[in-house]
C-alpha cells in the first residue's frame, strides 16, 4: 500500500511538472539566453597602480544584439563580468560570429598561454580545448591576430645586439638586425600547427644609417590563402653616439630628430612562413605594427588595406595604405591622407575596422590628444567625423576592437573611471545611435567589443 502511495504521488508530481513545462512554453520563456543567436562580447580593463594602465586584468561581458542596442540597458563589466586569464591586459580576439572568444596571456607565470572559450551568454565563457603554451617560440607576451577563419598567428620581433667593428674606445656602428619569430594555431582545435624563426635586416643603406627593425605585429593572411602580412615599426640609432657599458661594449643612443622609416611590411609565404621580404612605399614614414589591435583587413576588392601610424608631426598624419592582391607589394598609386580627408593636421589613427564595400570605422587622436571616431570611404578618398561627449579628453589608446554584426559597427566609448555608453553605426548610411550604458569603476576603462 505504501509503495502504491509513493508511485501514485510521483506520477502526479510527474503529471503536474508536464503541465507547468507545457504552460510555460506556450506563454513565457524559462531562458531568454537561448533565443539569443549572436552574443556581441564587451571587455574592461582593470587598474593596477595608475587609473587608466589597464594592467590590474581583463573582465569580459556578453549581451544580445538587442541590449546593445538599447540606451536603457546598463553593461556592468567590473561588477558581473568574467575575468579572462592574463597577468596585465589580456589581448583578445573572437570568431567572426561571436561564438568563441581567444586570449594569449600577456605576461606573469602564464605568459603566452593561450585559451579558447565558448561565450555563452552574460557572464558564462566556457572553455573549449586544450591551452596552448606559445611561450617557448613567442616569448610570455606575443602579438597576435586572428589572421584568417580558424587560424591563429602569433609573432615576436626582437632586435639583436648591436654588431661593431674597431676596438674600444674606437667602435664602428655596422649593424642591428632582428630575430623574428611566427607560429601558427589551428583555433579549431587548438594546437600549433607551425613554427619559423629567422634573423631580419633592413636595405644596407637603411642598416648603415642605424635603423632596425623593433617590433612586429598585426598579422593577417591575404585572400589567396599563400601569404602573411605582418606589420613592422621601425626605430633607428645615432650611429655617432655612444657610450661604453661597465662590460666595456658600446651603448648606441637612440635617434629620434632624423626623419623615421618608410612603412614596410614583412611578406612570408603561408603556410610555411617561408622566403621571408620586406617591402616598403614611399608614401609615408610610419609604423605598421599598430599598438594593441588590427590594423590591415582584406578589402572587399581582396587587396589589404592598412592603416599606419606613429607618423612624426608635420609628415601629415596617419595613412591607410593598399597592398595589391596581385603582387603582394605595396600599390604607389592608392594612398588614403586621414589628414587630407578631414582637414586636420597630425591625427594618429589608434585602431580601425574595414567594414565592407571601401568602408571603414576610424578611431583616432590629434597630436597625441583627445579621441575621435570618423567613418571613412577609401573608394572616394572622404571622411566624416562623429561627435561624440568627452571626445577632446578621451584616450582610445588600449582600444583592441571595434565589431561590426550585420550591418551594425560597435565602438565602446568610455573615458577612464567614467560611465559612457557602446555607439552603434549603420555600415551603410553611416547613422550613428547611442546603445547600451557602460557602468565603469574608478581607474578602470573598457577597450573593446566583439
Amino acid at each position: 500500500m505504501k509503495t502504491n502511495l509513493i508511485k501514485f504521488a510521483l506520477l502526479g508530481i510527474a503529471a503536474t511538472s508536464l503541465t507547468f513545462s507545457s504552460c510555460q512554453k506556450d506563454n513565457v520563456v524559462l531562458d531568454p539566453d537561448e533565443n539569443v543567436d549572436r552574443w556581441i562580447t564587451v571587455s574592461g580593463a582593470l587598474m593596477k597602480t595608475t587609473a587608466g594602465d589597464g594592467d590590474g586584468g581583463t573582465k569580459v561581458f556578453s549581451i544580445s544584439e538587442a541590449d546593445a542596442i538599447n540606451p536603457n540597458y546598463s553593461v556592468k563589466v567590473f561588477d558581473e563580468g568574467t575575468s579572462v586569464k592574463s597577468s596585465r591586459t589580456a589581448r583578445l580576439q573572437a570568431s567572426a560570429d561571436g561564438k568563441y572568444l581567444y586570449n594569449i596571456q600577456y605576461t606573469g607565470d602564464d605568459g603566452g598561454v593561450f585559451n579558447k572559450y565558448i561565450v555563452k551568454g552574460r557572464n558564462r565563457f566556457q572553455a573549449d580545448g586544450a591551452e596552448v603554451h606559445t611561450k617557448n617560440y613567442v616569448s610570455d607576451a606575443p602579438r597576435w591576430l586572428v589572421a584568417a577563419p580558424g587560424v591563429g598567428i602569433a609573432v615576436r620581433g626582437t632586435a639583436n645586439p648591436v654588431v661593431t667593428t674597431g676596438t674600444s674606445p674606437n667602435f664602428v656602428f655596422k649593424e642591428r638586425t632582428t630575430k623574428t619569430d611566427i607560429i601558427s594555431l589551428d583555433l579549431n582545435n587548438p594546437r600549433i600547427t607551425k613554427t619559423a624563426t629567422f634573423d631580419l635586416a633592413l636595405s644596407p643603406d637603411e642598416v648603415a644609417a642605424g635603423y632596425y627593425i623593433s617590433r612586429i605585429d598585426v598579422p593577417i593572411v591575404n585572400k589567396s590563402g599563400n601569404k602573411a602580412y605582418i606589420g613592422a615599426a621601425i626605430s633607428k640609432h645615432n650611429v655617432n653616439s655612444f657610450t661604453i657599458n661597465d662590460k666595456g661594449l658600446p651603448e648606441f643612443a637612440s635617434d629620434t630628430k632624423s626623419p623615421k622609416a618608410f612603412a614596410k611590411t614583412l611578406v612570408v609565404d603561408y603556410p610555411s612562413f617561408d622566403n621571408p621580404k620586406l617591402i616598403t612605399t614611399d608614401k609615408t614614414r610610419a609604423n605598421t605594427n599598430g599598438y594593441r589591435s588590427t590594423m590591415q583587413y582584406i578589402g572587399t576588392d581582396g587587396h589589404v588595406y592598412q592603416a599606419t601610424s606613429g607618423e612624426a608631426k608635420g609628415t601629415g598624419g596617419s595613412k591607410i595604405l593598399r597592398i595589391n592582391s596581385a603582387t603582394n607589394d605595396y600599390d604607389n598609386s592608392f594612398v588614403f591622407s586621414l589628414d587630407q580627408a578631414l582637414g586636420i593636421n597630425d591625427s594618429y589613427i589608434e585602431t580601425w575596422k574595414y567594414v565592407g564595400d571601401g568602408i571603414g570605422f576610424v578611431i583616432y587622436n590629434i597630436a597625441g590628444e583627445g579621441g575621435y571616431i570618423a567613418r571613412v570611404d577609401l573608394n572616394n578618398k572622404t571622411a566624416k567625423k562623429y561627435n561624440i561627449p568627452n571626445e577632446a579628453t578621451l584616450n582610445f589608446r588600449q582600444m583592441q576592437n571595434i565589431a561590426l554584426v550585420g550591418d551594425n559597427v560597435y565602438i565602446v566609448v568610455t573615458p577612464v573611471s567614467e560611465d559612457g555608453n557602446i555607439y552603434v553605426f549603420n555600415r551603410k548610411s553611416g547613422e550613428m545611435t547611442v546603445g547600451a550604458k557602460l557602468i565603469n569603476q574608478p581607474g578602470n576603462r573598457y577597450i573593446g567589443i566583439y
